[in-house]
């Protein structure tokens, strides 16, 4: 029987080795087949033996066919980048380019499934409008929440996702797990809040590196669009400050990342204006309650709080430092939707939320959907505790269920096989029936 393809859209350098020690686990009824544009990628690709699609990275046209029904609008709402979202709204030639070079490989390739990172590049949007039509199964990856795991889900990642729905939290409250898996949740949560960093195995053949080829391509790529480093956050100190006694912390975001151009309706990127209004509900809610802002260290020299913190001098900023000695001391958590949402479940904390993700329900987090619901919800959070029994079903359903206990760091046999696994589920089980295999029952 001939191998089905597995195509991997436009995996960035650090996914590309994983991801080929996850094809060779597809074998033998599945083959990996990748398109992918970034120089990098590319480059590690040849190294490792793969065929490459495009044949050319990049190119121009003057339109798509428009029989393949692509719709902009759509594909705009999904897209983190503005220069994306304004090649689409301009059907640029490179664009246009894209979206026929992609239609000619679904074509040619027939593929069985198609994996995303993310969902929120150009090419990954792009495909998965043209994969949804010619019916073909989606797997949508990024990273996991929990230590060493990873999402994969048929229909989008952090907001987009399944499990954000697939399981009533009812339901999600009466699975058992056996006395071996509590003690290794038991003991992943333990390493977590003491600062462990999980066993990751390197590459078997050894770590690939891409071409210095690559590498000047890239950075000449890189000196032409990425934006120029400013000078910024003088004002922030680099080394964490004394935190006073009672705080309630708010972790900031990279401004350009998905999760806050896609999936924060209320404040968008706009966070100088959600610390604005975190200050005047905590004055309002318990005026002796701190507010503690630390920076991402992804964008420190990308977005300039400094404004801010002049607005807010009663603000403590914090510039560095592990975020889990702030978690540990905090009276709540504040987040849009950051991966901190979790942590901050892990360390028993209340959580208020003022964006979109899969874990922005209400049992597990205070949720805010108008403006004027911070200040209520705020006060809920410091007053009333929500079930904590609930809550820890529900990491460990994320940790067993909901996630794959796999990283890309770690190319570990039982790392790729795990992700290898759970691509070949989705595959063959169709969304429509998806069935979690939960204690020996069926969870729709």
């Amino acid at each position: 029987m001939t191998a089905s393809p597995i195509v991997f859209i436009d995996p960035g350098p650090n996914l590309v080795q994983f991801l080929v020690g996850v094809g060779d686990c597809l074998a033998p009824d599945y083959i990996p087949v990748f398109f992918s544009r970034h120089v990098k990628s590319r480059s590690l690709l040849r190294r490792l033996g793969q065929e490459i699609y495009p044949r050319r990275r990049s190119g121009q046209a003057a339109a798509w066919p428009a029989s393949l029904g692509i719709d902009p609008e759509s594909l705009v709402a999904r897209l983190r980048k503005a220069s994306d979202r304004d090649r689409v709204r301009q059907s640029s030639p490179d664009f246009c380019w894209l979206v026929s070079e992609l239609d000619r490989f679904l074509a040619a390739i027939e593929p069985r499934g198609v994996f995303l990172w993310n969902g929120s590049g150009l090419a990954a949007a792009v495909t998965e409008q043209l994969a949804r039509a010619r019916g073909i199964p989606l797997l949508f990856g990024e990273n996991g929440y929990l230590p060493n795991t990873l999402q994969l889900d048929p229909e989008g990642v952090n907001a987009f996702a399944s499990i954000g729905w697939r399981m009533g939290l009812s339901d999600i409250r009466t699975i058992s797990y056996s006395e071996p898996r509590i003690r290794e949740f038991d003991a992943v949560i333990a390493g977590y809040r003491a600062g462990r960093k999980p066993m990751c195995l390197g590459p078997e053949r050894g770590r690939v590196r891409p071409s210095w080829m690559a590498y000047l391509i890239q950075s000449w790529i890189d000196l032409r669009q990425r934006p120029a480093a400013i000078r910024a956050n003088r004002l922030i100190s680099r080394e964490p400050p004394a935190l006073p006694k009672r705080f309630a912390f708010f972790p900031l975001q990279v401004s350009s990342d998905s999760q806050l151009t896609i999936h924060s309706p209320l404040y968008g990127n706009r966070l100088g204006k959600a610390i604005a209004d975190i200050d005047q509900a905590l004055r309002e809610v318990e005026p002796g309650l701190r507010l503690v802002v630390k920076l991402h260290p992804a964008d420190v020299r990308k977005t300039d709080y400094d404004p801010v913190v002049r607005a807010f001098p009663e603000v403590i900023w914090v510039g560095g430092g592990d975020v889990r000695a702030i978690l540990e001391r905090a009276d709540c958590v504040i987040t849009v939707n950051s991966t901190v949402g979790i942590e901050g479940m892990i360390f028993g904390k209340p959580v208020v939320t003022l964006g979109n993700n899969f874990y922005v329900r209400d049992g597990l987090v205070y949720p805010v959907r108008e403006r004027g619901e911070l200040a209520a919800q705020l006060k809920r959070a410091l007053c009333e505790p929500l079930d904590a029994g609930l809550i820890r079903q529900y990491l460990l359903y994320l940790y067993f269920f909901g996630f794959v206990r796999a990283h890309w760091r770690d190319h570990s046999p039982i790392s790729l096989g795990n992700m290898a696994r759970r691509m070949v589920e989705m595959i063959e089980t169709p969304p429509a029936s998806t069935r979690l295999q939960i204690a020996g029952e069926e969870w729709r």
